[in-house]
């Protein structure tokens, strides 16, 4: 099993994930892209096959790789955050009625992140849908819970964000992870 300190920000399509991880990257913080997002703008851009809806089978392989790259990209000792990680394509593929895919749920075991993962909860002032983030707000509720679940169940502590600003729910994150940090000594 390896440990590193990459904490996850998770929690249901279009709640404000990927603009929290784009204010700790500017910020200076190592952070993972969007990588499902990424993938499928650039098959559709391209032509391509490795699609959720095409293979998802192929796409699921192509992101874990992402994922464990990312993972292992990190140093040691760095403090980072990722825009999902591993147990995220365990709570899709439950979601989706795919199962426990053999290779999703051993991968998340072995590649742990941060105890605590911030999660964003539904907030339908912020929610927006697209091209490529097709679910309704409704979908993206489920989706939400079956993250959650899935993260609870691999025994990780889930820290709900609160209805802030993009800045604000930045600063919260750092103020909760110092905390953490001096609790510890």
């Amino acid at each position: 099993m390896i440990e590193k300190q990459i904490y996850i920000i998770t929690g249901g399509p279009g709640f404000g994930k990927t603009a929290l991880i784009n204010e700790l990257r500017k910020c200076g913080y190592l952070c993972s892209d969007e990588f499902a997002r990424d993938l499928i703008e650039d098959q559709v851009k391209n032509g391509g096959d490795i699609l959720p809806w095409k293979n998802p089978g192929l796409f699921q392989q192509e992101i874990l790789r992402q994922r464990i790259e990312f993972f292992e990209a990190a140093p040691d000792e760095a403090v980072a955050f990722a825009d999902r990680g591993i147990p995220d394509q365990l709570a899709f593929a439950l979601y989706k009625g795919m199962g426990t895919p053999e290779i999703l749920v051993r991968t998340a075991s072995e590649y742990r992140y941060a105890p605590q993962v911030f999660v964003t909860p539904p907030w339908t002032e912020i929610f927006t849908n697209d091209p490529t983030r097709t679910e309704t707000f409704d979908e993206a509720v489920q989706i939400h819970r079956s993250v959650s679940e899935t993260y609870l169940n691999l025994n990780y502590q889930i820290v709900e964000l609160p209805f802030l600003s993009v800045k604000k729910r930045m600063d919260y994150i750092l103020q909760t992870l110092l905390k953490h940090k001096y609790n510890e000594h």
